[in-house]
């Protein structure tokens, strides 16, 4: 049964970054951020006050960058699907482990192993060779945006790693987060270009908000299911739909260098977070 919300949660996620690319087309990362946000924020607000969960955190300086760092690396992450290959800027987006790796190296004296440092190695080499072959001129700032997404995810995801540690639970990281996404986009809006709102475009926008939701659900019931190492390697076939999607939808076809570049990421990122489960701090 695990196996099948995994599935299941990185189906959504991929179909979530197809939704994503269609609407940039129409809309600003702005308010494909704000959809994506508040019906979440929405649900878990009245699920806390339904179980009569405390809303209020002592772990609010936590919290602050969490969500901070968070909502920076979805907006760039949203900016380079509207602008790369799907399959591209999702690779780019499951850097994170990678990255996550080497704060450990650098700042964290976590020791490095063998596997650690074939990962960090094979992982940057894998971004190296995305970037010659598939990438027009023009592409490197959506390339270098879907970098930073994955380098800011590995952020948040250390600041939860450490919020799990102090006991806080699940539901309320996920509502804080969509809260903030919900507020720093809405007070962006005003000063946002806007596009029409015509029926495809709502119809894409609420695609993103609830696709995204689902798939955090069906993600949260996997993990309550064990096996984490069994999500850290299934986590990547987002990647393999979405290269479906892009083939499908667009023709998208990398080159050899760039499907090496793409195997290169995805097997490094599966080492880190195979390392990682293994103990690494």
């Amino acid at each position: 049964m695990q196996v099948f919300w995994i599935l299941l949660s990185c189906l959504l996620y991929a179909t979530m970054s197809l939704l994503v690319k269609l609407a940039s087309a129409e809309f600003s990362v702005v308010e494909i951020v704000f959809f994506r946000a508040f019906p979440g924020a929405l649900l878990l607000f009245a699920y806390a006050r339904m179980r009569g969960y405390p809303l209020v955190s002592e772990h609010w300086r936590i919290h602050m960058l969490r969500n901070g760092v968070g909502i920076v690396s979805m907006g760039l992450a949203y900016y380079s699907v509207g602008k790369l290959a799907l399959a591209t800027a999702t690779t780019l987006e499951y850097s994170a482990p990678i990255f996550m790796m080497l704060y450990l190296v650098t700042m964290a004296r976590h020791r490095p192993g063998v596997v650690d440092v074939l990962a960090l190695a094979g992982g940057f080499g894998g971004i190296l060779l995305l970037l010659r072959p598939s990438l027009q001129q023009d592409q490197l700032v959506p390339f270098l945006a879907g970098l930073g997404s994955g380098a800011l995810a590995a952020v948040a995801m250390l600041q939860i790693r450490r919020m799990g540690m102090l006991g806080e639970p699940t539901w309320r990281m996920m509502l804080m987060f969509a809260l903030a996404a919900s507020l720093v986009s809405a007070i962006a809006l005003p000063f946002t270009p806007h596009a029409q709102y015509t029926p495809r475009g709502i119809a894409l926008l609420l695609g993103v908000g609830v696709t995204g939701m689902t798939a955090q659900f069906a993600m949260t019931q996997a993990y309550r299911q064990g096996q984490p190492t069994l999500i850290a390697i299934l986590q990547y076939s987002t990647v393999v739909f979405s290269a479906f999607y892009g083939f499908f939808f667009w023709g998208d076809r990398p080159g050899l260098m760039a499907m090496l570049g793409l195997v290169l990421i995805v097997g490094s990122g599966v080492a880190t977070a195979l390392a990682m489960r293994r103990g690494v701090p």
